[in-house]
Order: structure tokens, then C-alpha cells, then sequence
């Protein structure tokens, strides 16, 4: 028994790997294949005659794989370079090429910026007596919106693998099954707690701030390190994150329903993810007192979801059709995942109340520029005014107020559209308040001394900052 070690240029995933291993063990005295996307190689074991590179190139050169019994070099093409007597030169093909790159990355940050501002949300609100219909449109929205950036993210990222597992050559239903399986998972989870809530008339874990937080930091964490992979930073293909190539070769190869079961209880564990849009759906549940009906409203609502988030699957099945296009998409997709990710921490960190890239960007309040004083009601309660209106919060009274005195946040709700509507202040209220139309009376006790950001649920309402000395 003969082995060998090949080298690889152009893998950039695990369906690389077994597109690899399953052609080469169709030649005759192949024992044993085994491709590696973070070495580069290919370990043949044969009890015959070695494949030669250049056949290695031959059956792989339409899927833009090159081998060779050498590591090869992967040479840059400086676009900036120096020429005697000419000075700095460009290389305009590269930078068309890094222009066009910048160009379509920007406008995937535009139509991200455009859904979230578009304020569809406004057209779908819900109350107690909203029709199951409602609900379902509710979470139509939420799907296409907030709700798609921690949700659709997390679907972006676990796609790479549930595609890798199957390969390139599997049909688009066989690799949409793990897809069918997570909204399964979703649409049982949501139902279930749906009638958990509406049965008890109490919130379970809904109030968690720091727990929700933390949950949707780690999550996104991953997302970030998948989404770096698949847009082709070598050093996050070295972090590959897997299951062990003994099963995705058992599932490529089989009909077998194994390991669907991961996808389903990943979609259930989705409950627990803080959307703004899930919360009111959830904290409507809560009041309808009955079981039924607040299973029937979370099932419907997420119900709804399931209609983007699956186009959102089905684009990246389409997308790992073949090599060349899986290459392509892989980075398009991996620099929406990055988007994502960043946008959910960015946000979370507002949630928490510390530092985060919104600060850079957050206007300071127009009261704190007057000679304005606090307002006290004749029971000398500090009274601290906002208004929330299409998806913005604003003050309308000082943002600076006195510690260790009785104090009341009186929200104005104008029009607040989408998350904005569950309200968040880590350290002076206790988990979410959902906004009703109107006034919002909120007590905030006996605040103590600190610098306090007020936000959505999800963070993505820029915050503004209560200070308290």
C-alpha cells in the first residue's frame, strides 16, 4: 500500500473536501482520500498505480482546483508598486477588481441600511385583539427586518456547514432538508411557549437582560468567526468550526436522516434569542390568558418568519451549486455575516450599557445645551421626559438628573415602529417595558449615580444616555 500527500490550491470549504475525496476513490486501487481545507493537502493511499498531478488538474480544472507534490505559494499582485525613473505606478485591473469588490460590499450595507429604516413595521401592529392573520403579517415583517439580522444570521452561518455536508453534487431538496428541520424546531418551540405564557399569565425569563445579552454576544461571536472563514481569511479557516468528517462523509453518501436533530433543537433554542419583534409578540401571549391562544399566536407569528428566512436558505443552496459559484457566493455571503455580527454585538452593547460604536455616532441632547432645569411634580419626584416616534428616541427634558431621588420616565409614544417599541435601560429598569401608544409612565425608584444608555431590546435604536450625578 503506497501514500502520498498532494497540495491544493483553491479550496475554500469542507464541500471541497468531499467533492475531492469522492472523485478521486473512483479511480481503480484507491484505498483511502483524504482532503484538508486547512493544510492544503490531499493523502491518497492506493495499492496501484498514483494519480499524477496532471490528471489530479485535468479532472478538477472546471472546478478551479490546482495540485501539485509541491506547497505551493500563493503569489499577491501588489496593485501600488515602484518603477525606476517613473515613480509609484497602479495596477488598474487589480484596482477596478478591489473598487467593484468595495462597490457591492457597500451595497449590501445599503440595502440592510434601507430595510431597517423603511419603517414597514408601522404598517403591522398588534394587540390582544389582533387577528391570527395580523400575527402572521407581524412576523412576515419581523423576518425581512430586525428580526432577519440574529435570526437570518445564525441561519447564514449553520447553511455553510448543513451545504458541506452533502457536497456540491446533492439537489437543492436534499440540502434544504437540515432548513425544514430548524423551522420545525422554531415553529414547535414558539408554539409550545406560546402556551406556556398564555397558561401561566407570567413572564418566563423575559426580563433577563444581561442573560439575553450575553446569549446573543456569544452567538454572534461565532457568526463573526464563521462569516470571516467564508469570506477568506486564512486565519479564521484555521478555526473550522465542524462536525468530524466520518459523519459529513456517512451523510454525503446516504439518504440517511442523521443528524437533523441538531438543526431542529438549534431552531427551538431560537426562543430565547431577544428580537424586539419576539418580545411583543410574546408579551401579548402573556396577556391573552388562555394556553391556546397564545400557542396560536407565536405559532402563527413565527409562522410568518419562516417565509423570508427560508429564501434566505434557498439562496445558499443555490449558491453552493458548483466550486466556482460556491466560491463566489461563500464570500458575498460571509461579508453579510460579518454585517450581521457586528450589527448584533454593536447592539448588545448597548443593551449592557457599555462603550460601543453608536456612541461615535450619538447626537447629544438638546436640553443638555439650555439652562433647562429638572422638572419636580408637587411630591418632588424627578420627572424625565422622551419621545418615541418612527425609530428614534428623544429627550425632551434634561439628561441629567439628581442621584438618590425618587424619579419618573414619562414616554411619549408617537409612532415608534418595529424593536423600538420594547424598551430597554440596563441598571434603572427592570428588564423590557413594551410601549403603549401614548403616555408611558415608568418608575425608576431611586436611581443611583452612573451614565445610563436607553435603547430597544435588540440595541439597534441609537441610544441616548441618561446621566445621573
Amino acid at each position: 500500500m503506497q501514500e502520498k500527500i498532494y497540495y491544493i490550491a483553491g479550496m475554500h470549504c469542507a464541500s471541497c473536501e468531499l467533492l475531492i475525496e469522492k472523485r478521486v476513490l473512483k479511480e481503480k486501487g484507491v484505498k483511502a482520500a483524504d482532503a484538508s481545507l486547512g493544510n492544503g493537502t490531499l493523502r491518497v493511499e492506493c495499492d496501484g498505480r498514483m494519480p499524477r498531478t496532471n490528471e489530479l488538474n485535468t479532472w478538477f480544472q472546471s472546478d478551479g482546483y490546482t495540485f501539485s507534490e509541491t506547497k505551493q505559494v500563493e503569489k499577491k499582485e501588489p496593485w501600488l508598486y515602484v518603477v525606476e525613473g517613473k515613480g509609484i505606478q497602479m495596477d488598474m485591473h487589480i484596482l477596478k477588481k478591489k473598487i467593484v469588490i468595495l462597490a457591492q460590499v457597500a451595497a449590501v450595507f445599503f440595502v440592510l441600511y434601507l430595510i431597517e429604516r423603511s419603517g414597514i413595521a408601522q404598517y403591522v401592529s398588534l394587540s390582544e385583539q389582533s387577528s391570527l392573520g395580523v400575527f402572521f403579517l407581524f412576523g412576515l415583517v419581523a423576518g425581512a427586518s430586525s428580526c432577519a439580522a440574529l435570526v437570518g444570521g445564525i441561519l447564514l452561518s449553520l447553511s455553510k456547514n448543513w451545504n458541506d455536508r452533502y457536497g456540491y453534487d446533492a439537489s437543492m431538496g436534499k440540502k434544504m432538508v437540515p432548513h425544514f428541520y430548524f423551522h420545525g424546531g422554531r415553529l414547535f418551540a414558539y408554539t409550545l411557549f406560546g402556551g406556556v405564557l398564555g397558561s401561566i399569565g407570567k413572564a418566563v425569563g423575559l426580563g433577563n437582560v444581561t442573560i439575553f445579552a450575553t446569549i446573543t454576544i456569544l452567538v454572534s461571536g461565532v457568526m463573526l468567526l464563521i462569516g470571516l472563514q467564508m469570506a477568506g481569511v486564512k486565519w479564521a479557516e484555521r478555526c473550522q468550526i465542524r462536525m468530524p468528517k466520518f459523519i459529513t462523509r456517512r451523510i454525503a453518501g446516504t439518504q440517511q436522516t442523521a443528524g437533523n436533530q441538531l438543526p431542529f433543537a438549534i431552531g427551538a433554542g431560537t426562543v430565547l434569542l431577544p428580537c424586539g419583534f419576539t418580545l411583543i409578540a410574546q408579551g401579548i401571549a402573556l396577556t391573552s390568558g388562555s394556553a391556546v391562544q397564545g400557542a396560536m399566536m407565536l405559532g402563527m407569528f413565527v409562522f410568518g418568519t419562516m417565509i423570508p428566512l427560508l429564501f434566505i436558505g434557498m439562496a445558499t443552496v443555490k449558491g453552493s451549486k458548483n466550486p466556482k459559484r460556491g466560491r463566489i457566493f461563500s464570500f458575498y455571503a460571509g461579508i453579510v455575516l460579518v454585517i450581521f455580527a457586528a450589527y448584533n454585538i454593536n447592539g448588545q452593547f448597548n443593551v449592557l450599557g457599555i462603550p460601543s460604536v453608536s456612541d461615535v455616532f450619538a447626537k447629544a441632547s438638546v436640553t443638555d445645551r439650555t439652562n433647562i432645569k429638572v422638572v419636580r411634580n408637587p411630591q418632588g419626584v424627578q420627572v424625565v421626559t422622551m419621545i418615541a416616534k418612527g425609530f428614534e428616541y428623544t429627550f425632551t427634558s434634561p439628561s441629567t438628573i439628581q442621584a438618590g431621588v425618587p424619579t419618573t420616565l414619562l414616554v411619549d409614544n408617537q409612532g415608534m415602529q418595529g424593536c423600538g417599541i420594547s424598551l430597554s435601560a440596563r441598571g434603572l429598569i427592570n428588564g423590557f417595558v413594551q410601549l403603549q401608544p401614548g403616555q408611558n409612565t415608568i418608575d425608576l425608584g431611586s436611581p443611583k449615580k452612573g451614565t445610563y444608555k436607553i435603547t430597544c431590546a435588540m440595541g439597534m435604536v441609537a441610544p441616548i444616555t441618561l446621566h445621573i450625578q
